[in-house]
């Protein structure tokens, strides 16, 4: 039985970075020469319309949906145009400011097979790389191996029945930890997301189900609308920011008990997370390399990377729409260091009618973290048979 919110539990950090053996202190006075080596940016696709049935959302709730003007699940012309200026923003900071279009072979941007994650991933080149010509890779498969490796069946769940049971134990009590959250749905939505939350698991595929995991959804919903239209407040009217704040702890919470579990990230984030340190460590290749997928994919690396984030205004690990973890491996001196954030816009940046700022960043992982004993530690935490590229 839980009796603390799961935000601020699931994702204790097994290492304190700053207190541990990999960060190290310059000696005070000594100039440092520091040099940017590779870079790796894994983003969550933009602003989308529901992923969810016409029956389903009705089944939530009796009032009527608003209309996205895009087929389920796909990337908005709205959704587009943030993440595009996003990245029209970000180019004129570090590390992403590019005097010239760069040298084909010195960029990857690698989307997930969805439309949404590849619209996004084009807006990422539009708007940092404006009329350079790089192409978003895809694979020709129905899932990528890379971002779904379960999905792709690179790997199968070894102990399925065990991993539902454990995740249904791990959401025992959800009802009662968010019940003003949930009661604050059921206001808005004329529904009910109360009740127990079920695990379940075959070989390729995993997740929940219950009446918090769809009040889950419908609070993604809500941050959803809140930055598709600007000029309209969300949940038929009644849900500004300031109250759907008030119910986020829910998703992220519930999304954390599924996405977060260490069992779960590794066979769906590991192929990832190689993907992550293979680019970092190669001295060949492309200097920036752009990984589109979705908020499932950071949460998965959150879990075994150890990273974690709280932006203002957001909830702790809170996913926004084209958010996005940035790994960079710098050299200082004669060691190489690992830096990472989280960035994304803010609340008030996501309802604007336009990008006029770069995103809020929010640092993770400190200078002077030392990159070989950051690979050495979590590539052990990874799942070599659920391993593979496109």
């Amino acid at each position: 039985m839980m009796n603390k919110k799961w935000p601020y539990l699931v994702s204790a950090l097994v290492i304190s970075v700053c207190n541990s053996s990999f960060a190290q202190e310059p000696i005070p006075g000594t100039p440092v020469y520091e040099e940017l080596e590779k870079v790796v940016v894994v983003s969550r696709h933009g602003v989308r319309s529901p992923t969810q049935s016409v029956e389903t959302l009705a089944s939530w709730s009796p009032r009527q949906w608003p209309e996205w003007g895009v087929e389920k699940g796909y990337l908005t012309p709205r959704g587009y145009g943030l993440v595009k200026g996003t990245w029209k923003q970000n180019s004129r900071i570090s590390p992403f400011v590019f005097s010239q279009c760069p040298n084909p072979n010195e960029v990857e941007i690698i989307a997930d097979v969805d439309e949404r994650t590849i619209k996004t991933a084009e807006a990422i080149s539009e708007g940092l790389f404006p009329q350079c010509g790089i192409k978003v890779k895809v694979t020709s498969a129905k899932h990528s191996k890379l971002f779904s490796p379960l999905k792709a069946k690179v790997c199968k769940i070894r102990h399925p029945d065990s991993l539902a049971e454990k995740l249904t134990q791990n959401s025992r009590g959800v009802s009662k930890v968010y019940a003003h959250e949930i009661f604050l749905l059921n206001k808005v939505t004329e529904g009910n997301f109360s009740g127990e939350m079920v695990g379940h698991a075959s070989k390729h595929k995993v997740g929940l189900s219950g009446g918090p995991y769809y009040g889950s959804s419908f609070t993604e919903i809500l941050a959803l609308e809140w930055g598709q239209w600007p000029d309209q407040i969300p949940g038929w009217g009644q849900m500004p920011w300031a109250e759907i704040l008030k119910v986020m702890p829910l998703r992220v919470g519930v999304f954390s008990i599924l996405n977060r579990d260490m069992e779960v990230a590794r066979y769906k984030g590991s192929a990832l997370g190689a993907k992550i340190i293979d680019s970092l460590e190669k001295t060949d290749g492309p200097k920036y390399t752009f990984l589109v997928g979705h908020d499932t994919n950071l949460a998965n690396l959150g879990a075994l990377f150890d990273l974690n984030w709280k932006q203002p205004d957001r909830m702790r690990n809170e996913n926004v729409p084209g958010g996005y973890l940035t790994f960079e491996k710098w050299k200082v001196g004669d060691r190489e260091e690992i830096r990472v954030s989280y960035s994304a816009l803010s609340p008030e940046q996501m309802h604007a009618s336009e990008v006029t700022l770069p995103p809020v960043e929010t640092q993770i992982l400190p200078k002077g973290v030392e990159f070989s004993q950051w690979v050495r530690h979590y590539r052990g935490r990874l799942d070599s048979r659920c391993i593979a590229n496109d």
